[in-house]
């Protein structure tokens, strides 16, 4: 009986390895899944990190590039319970994948709208009022997309936000790329899971 569960146990890990192995299929185009993003505080204005929840749409346009829409999420009640914080951030990117493989690193670029709502609160809990705020930005980064099976990936990539070309003015941060002056101002860090079909 032991002989036969440990045959079992080989069989099903040799299948979960084979299952890995298995090349990404053509056929899927369209991807979604959650994902979890890590923003980078800002030092100077004493700005703190912050992290978010949220879900991406992953479209493959050709071999080589895809787009991707994501929206995510955080909600914050301060700490006398008069106000909450929604931040609601939205990014358009294009993905550009210079070859296609199990790992699949790829180069992004984007547009992002970051709104952010602010709701007085009644002593019961109650929104009185809310103001809201956006602001708009482009974006670039580099990533790797790894295909576990034929329709289930997990990605890994690093943003700079409000990217600009040139100097920008007293806040922004050089992007060190030979040839290109670039500056941002704050960088995040996005993971997540894109299941295709």
């Amino acid at each position: 009986m032991r002989a036969l569960a440990s045959t079992t146990s080989a069989l099903a890990a040799a299948a979960a390895v084979l299952i890995c192995l298995a090349p990404a299929s053509a056929s899927a185009q369209v991807g979604l899944g959650p994902r979890l993003t890590f923003v980078r505080g800002d030092f100077v204005s004493a700005t703190p990190d912050s992290s978010f929840l949220g879900g991406t749409i992953r479209t493959m346009a050709s071999a080589h590039t895809s787009f991707e829409f994501a929206l995510d999420y955080r909600s914050q009640i301060s700490t006398d319970g008069s106000q909450r914080l929604r931040e609601e951030p939205f990014q358009a990117s294009l993905l550009i994948y210079p070859t296609r493989r199990r790992l699949s690193p790829y180069i992004l670029g984007g547009y992002g709208i970051y709104t952010e709502l602010t709701d007085a609160l009644g002593p019961t809990g109650l929104v009185l009022a809310t103001a809201t705020t956006r602001r708009g930005g482009w974006h670039l980064g580099v990533g790797g997309e790894f295909f576990m099976t034929r329709h289930a990936s997990l990605y890994l990539d690093y943003r700079f936000r409000f990217v600009q070309f040139g100097a920008g003015d007293g806040s922004n941060q050089p992007i060190n790329l030979p040839g290109v002056r670039l500056t941002h101002q704050g960088s995040m860090w996005a993971s997540g899971m894109a299941f295709y079909f």
